[in-house]
């Protein structure tokens, strides 16, 4: 990607962000007939039939991908995630990633980040994009059938290579899936949605990327509460060689104190602790939940790097 496409690519995602933030009257002139059929679908028929819709969508970067309504909803209407840490992240991804570069999205979902940094490595680069979830991988699969430098591939990362037990939801719940469970306590859609279990292999990234000898610049962590898992499968890759991590943290739920533990491993490797502005760019912090609750987030994607 040269500057100026990179700067194209901000000015479109800076358009997506006022439409997400602005009025629900605004989102439906945007696109009537688009909107009207996915908060339809998802307000009335879903309840009802509690299937998910396969749609098409088209990325603000250009590439198509199909999601499964009502989940990726903001994907279907902007093209984009919309978050605000997702718009962050996918800013720091755009101005971190480079032709060339070798970029490891685990647990991809869908492949939205697996596509946009396809897109930004171009052929010269690579993409894995690991998916525990078996419905969820058959979508994945499709998404990057078409793009060769994207291996996609049906495993649980965690810090063993044996058959695990993993857990999914139903789709509107599915970016919940996880080989752990959460907590029921306040989790009311937890109690009324039990997640199928089903059986994949596990994979330690270790073995995976020293043995192929394509070694990740970054790796995306996304893995509902196993980020420790994750990182103790990958020990020898951190301190050999040492990618940037990128790591969803919550301070608001079951998971907290997994994602404490998942930072202060990486910590005692010598990594360093950073969030993500609103440009993309990274910001030192002493301590990622203080910087969070001076921010008043309860959720964001972190950044770890030696």
């Amino acid at each position: 990607m040269t500057p100026q496409n990179t700067a194209q690519l901000h000015q479109k995602l800076d358009a997506i962000e006022k439409a997400a933030r602005g009025s629900r009257a605004g989102r439906f002139l945007r696109d009537p007939l688009r909107y009207a059929a996915a908060i339809g679908y998802w307000r009335f028929i879903y309840p009802l039939r509690k299937r998910g819709c396969f749609a098409k969508a088209r990325t603000f970067f250009g590439t198509g991908m199909e999601v499964v309504l009502p989940s990726a909803t903001e994907i279907f209407l902007f093209g984009a995630k919309t978050h605000d840490s997702e718009i962050r992240l996918t800013r720091f991804l755009m101005n971190h990633l480079h032709p060339g570069s070798i970029f490891a999205d685990v647990g991809a979902h869908y492949g939205y980040f697996s596509l946009l940094a396809s897109h930004l490595v171009g052929q010269a680069g690579r993409v894995f994009s690991f998916e525990a979830s078996r419905s969820t991988f058959g979508v994945l699969k499709k998404n990057t059938a078409l793009h060769a430098n994207i291996t996609p591939l049906h495993r649980a990362v965690t810090d063993n290579d044996t058959p695990l037990t993993f857990h999914e939801f139903p789709v509107l719940f599915s970016e919940y899936n996880s080989l752990l469970l959460p907590d029921a306590t306040n989790s009311a859609w937890l109690k009324h949605n039990p997640p199928q279990r089903i059986q994949v292999q596990g994979l330690r990234l270790d073995g995976y990327f020293l043995e192929k000898k394509e070694i990740p610049d970054l790796v995306k962590i996304d893995v509902e509460g196993a980020e420790l898992q994750v990182l103790r499968g990958m020990e020898a890759l951190l301190t050999r060689r040492s990618p940037t991590l990128v790591m969803e943290y919550l301070t608001n739920s079951s998971q907290r104190e997994a994602h404490r533990e998942a930072v202060a491993f990486a910590l005692h490797l010598g990594y360093a602790q950073y969030l993500i502005d609103k440009n993309g760019n990274l910001q030192p912090c002493a301590g990622i939940e203080a910087a969070m609750a001076a921010a008043g987030l309860d959720s964001d994607n972190i950044v770890l790097r030696r």
